[in-house]
């Protein structure tokens, strides 16, 4: 497994891997990603399947940092992130703000996830880190609470009937 954090340049490599592992994941995600226009988008509670599947999505996505995890070549899990990006619900500067991250099925359960934050912690010490999920992904809140992560704000129902948006921060070390 090697993980690497790359360049504008470099990330669009990886673009149709990208692309795939959001195709695959699309439903796994609340709303599925496939009914957003970014990953960014504030409004969650009234989306709609777009035509277009996580195309959409995808273009909006490729503005962003990357990182990725790989096996022979093939990437396994990656995350995005944007620099300094502010909302409601984020205003601590220097940031960083974690939008997607996504790990193939096979490689889940092997701490992928982890060795992806580790990167992230390693290269960001001096930025908050922020990122944001919804509230019955309990797998991925119990890694943000194992490293530090501190939730900072809940939407209720924001992304449907009883299924919070809840926004998570870990400060720099």
């Amino acid at each position: 497994m090697e993980i690497r954090l790359l360049t504008p340049e470099t990330q669009k490599e990886i673009y149709p891997q990208v692309l795939e592992m959001l195709q695959e994941a699309d439903a796994d995600f609340v709303p599925p990603l496939s009914s957003r226009s970014s990953a960014t988008q504030q409004s969650l509670t009234e989306t709609k399947t777009r035509s277009t599947g996580v195309q959409e999505y995808f273009c909006q996505l490729q503005a962003q940092c990357f990182g990725a995890v790989f096996e022979e070549d093939k990437v396994i899990a990656f995350v995005s992130w944007k620099e300094d990006y502010t909302c409601e619900y984020i205003d601590a500067l220097p940031n960083i703000y974690i939008s997607t991250l996504i790990v193939r099925p096979q490689a889940r359960g092997r701490g992928v996830t982890t060795a992806l934050y580790k990167k992230l912690f390693a290269r960001y010490t001096d930025r908050h880190i922020f990122t944001r999920t919804w509230s019955t992904n309990f797998a991925h809140i119990r890694v943000l609470e194992k490293y530090g992560f501190v939730c900072t704000n809940t939407l209720p129902n924001h992304r449907g009937n009883g299924i919070d948006t809840v926004y998570f921060q870990k400060s720099p070390t």
